[in-house]
């Protein structure tokens, strides 16, 4: 995790689109990229193994 909320914030608050994998305003309802409406909201935690 980022060492500060700021940078978490700035890093974390993202949406994935589900067909290119691009980052996207946590506002959007399609891809910047690719036009595509999956999104979803970046993962909070890391994965762990």
């Amino acid at each position: 995790m980022a060492r500060f909320p700021e940078a978490e914030a700035r890093n974390l608050v993202k949406k994935i689109c589900m067909s290119c994998y691009a980052r996207n305003a946590i506002k959007a309802t399609r891809c910047r990229k690719c036009g595509y409406k999956g999104l979803r909201l970046k993962r909070r935690e890391a994965k762990k193994a």
